[in-house]
C-alpha cells in the first residue's frame, strides 16, 4: 500500500511540476509547430508539405514527419473547440470566469503543444517502473522512476522548451519492451509509429534488427509484421498525399525533407567531438584528410556501432562461420540469449556515440541515451556518477542559446569559449569511462 501511494505521489508531483513550468518560457520552435497546425486546419492536409522553400511559410517549411504534423493539427482543432466553448459559456453562464477566455486565447495553444510531451514523460516513467518490477528489481523500480521523472533534462525538454523528444522515445521504449517479449508485430507497429513521429531512433535499427532476426520468428509472423508496418505508414501518411504514387512520395519526403535536417553544419549546437574540431558554422562537407566531415562522422559512428553489436551478441555472429566458410543458412542454429543488462546499456551507448560523432547533431539528440541509461542503473550502480554528470552537461547544452530562465551568472560562463569546449571534452571522457567499466564488468 505504501509503494502504491508513493508511486501516485511521485507521478502527481512530477505532473504538477511540469504544468507549473509550462508557461515559464517560450522557445521559437513553438512558432513553427503552432503555425503548421494552424495552416493544416485552414488549408487541409492534402499537399500540405508543398514547397520546401522557407519563404513560402510564416516561419519555416514543414520538416517534421506526418505523425508529428497530425498531432499539431489535432491540437489546433482542440484549441479551436475549447475557444468556441469558452466563449459560448462566457455569454450564457454568469458565474463563468471571463478571464479564462483571454488566458486561453493567449496561452492555450502553448499549453496544448507542451501537454503531449509532458504526458509522454510520465509514460516513460511508468514503463520504467513496470519493467523493473517485472524483472524483480523492486528496490530500484520506485527510485529509478523518480530519477527519470525529476531529472531536469526531462522536464526542461518538455515543459520549458516544448520539444517532442519524449513522445518518440515513449513509442520507441514501448516497442523495444515488446521486442524483448518476442512480440514482433507490436514491436514493428510501435517502432514504425516512432519513425513516423521522428526518425531519431533509427540509430537502434542495426541492434534491434539483429535481435529480431535471431529470435527466429516464423515466415508468417514476418509477413504479418511487414503488412502491419506498411498499413501503419499508409494510415498515418496518406492524408498528406492521397495519390497512386504515394510510395515514391513518401520515400522522397524522408530522403529529401526530413532525414537530411535543416542545418548542415559540423554541429548544430551539440557539445560533442565536432564542437572540439570547430564550433563555428562550418559545413560538414568540409574536407578533413581528403574526406568530408559527414563521411568521417558516419565512419566513426558505424565503427562504434559494430563494436557495440559484437559486444552485445558476445561474438555469436561468428558462429555463422563454419570451417572458415560463410554458411548463411546456419543462422537458425545460432542461439541467442542476451542479458537485459547488456541490451539496455548497449542502446544507451549507441545513442551516446551517435550524439558524439555524427555531424548535424542538435543538442537535444542526446535524449535517447537517458531512458535506457536510467534502466541500466538497476544493473550497474557505478553508472550513477556518469549518468548524473552527463545529465548536468546535457542540461547546460540545452540552456546554451535558449537562455531560459535568464540567469546572468550562468550565461556569463558561455562567454568564455573554453567552457563549452570543456563540456564537450567531458562528454567524450564519460563515454570512454563507461566503455572502460563495461570492459571490466562480468555480464
Amino acid at each position: 500500500m505504501f509503494k502504491k501511494w508513493a508511486l501516485v505521489i511521485i507521478f502527481a508531483t512530477a505532473l504538477i511540476l511540469r504544468l507549473s513550468l509550462s508557461l515559464s518560457a517560450y522557445h521559437g520552435d513553438l512558432n513553427n509547430n503552432i503555425s503548421w497546425g494552424t495552416l493544416a486546419v485552414e488549408k487541409g492536409l492534402n499537399g500540405f508539405y508543398g514547397s520546401p522553400d522557407a519563404d513560402d511559410w510564416p516561419y519555416s517549411a514543414p520538416n517534421q514527419p506526418p505523425l508529428t504534423l497530425l498531432m499539431f493539427t489535432g491540437l489546433r482543432q482542440v484549441w479551436i473547440g475549447i475557444d468556441k466553448m469558452t466563449w459560448w459559456i462566457n455569454y450564457d453562464v454568469r458565474l463563468f470566469p471571463s478571464r479564462f477566455v483571454w488566458f486561453w486565447r493567449d496561452h492555450g495553444m502553448t499549453l496544448l503543444m507542451k501537454l503531449p510531451s509532458i504526458i509522454a514523460d510520465l509514460g516513460i516513467g511508468l514503463l520504467v517502473y513496470k519493467y523493473l518490477k517485472k524483472i524483480n528489481k523492486h528496490k530500484f523500480a520506485l527510485v529509478l522512476t523518480a530519477v527519470w521523472l525529476f531529472n531536469p533534462i526531462t522536464w526542461y525538454n518538455s515543459s520549458i522548451w516544448g520539444q517532442t523528444d519524449s513522445i518518440v522515445n515513449l513509442l520507441g521504449l514501448a516497442a523495444i519492451l515488446f521486442l524483448l517479449k518476442k512480440d514482433l508485430v507490436k514491436f514493428a507497429v510501435l517502432f514504425t509509429l516512432s519513425f513516423l513521429f521522428k526518425g531519431s531512433l533509427g540509430i537502434f535499427i542495426p541492434i534491434l534488427g539483429l535481435i529480431a532476426i535471431f529470435q527466429k520468428h516464423s515466415k508468417e509472423i514476418w509477413l504479418r509484421t511487414i503488412i502491419y508496418s506498411l498499413v501503419t505508414i499508409i494510415l498515418v501518411s496518406i492524408w498528406f498525399h492521397p495519390h497512386l504514387d504515394f510510395p515514391i512520395w513518401f520515400i522522397n519526403l524522408y530522403k529529401d525533407r526530413i532525414l537530411p535536417g535543416e542545418i548542415g553544419y559540423l554541429t548544430a549546437n551539440a557539445f560533442n567531438f565536432w564542437w572540439l574540431v570547430d564550433p563555428g558554422k562550418v559545413m560538414d562537407s568540409t574536407l578533413f584528410f581528403g574526406l568530408p566531415a559527414r563521411v568521417w562522422g558516419i565512419i566513426m559512428t558505424l565503427v562504434g556501432m559494430v563494436g557495440v553489436m559484437f559486444w552485445i551478441f558476445e561474438f555469436r555472429i561468428l558462429n555463422l562461420f563454419s570451417n572458415s566458410k560463410l554458411e548463411i543458412r546456419n543462422w537458425r542454429k545460432v542461439k541467442l540469449n542476451i542479458k537485459d543488462s547488456r541490451f539496455f546499456i548497449s542502446l544507451a551507448l549507441t545513442a551516446l556515440l551517435t550524439f558524439l560523432f555524427m555531424t548535424r547533431i542538435h543538442e537535444r539528440y542526446l535524449y535517447p541515451f537517458f531512458p535506457y541509461a536510467t534502466i541500466s542503473l538497476a544493473f550497474f550502480p557505478w553508472l550513477l556518477v556518469p549518468y548524473l554528470l552527463l545529465s548536468l552537461i546535457h542540461l547546460l547544452n540545452l540552456y546554451h542559446l535558449f537562455w531560459a530562465p535568464p540567469i546572468s551568472l550562468l550565461e556569463s560562463l558561455y562567454v568564455n569559449p573554453g567552457f563549452a569546449l570543456f563540456l564537450s571534452l567531458m562528454n567524450i571522457l564519460f563515454f570512454l569511462f563507461i566503455l572502460r567499466h563495461l570492459k571490466k564488468a562480468k555480464i
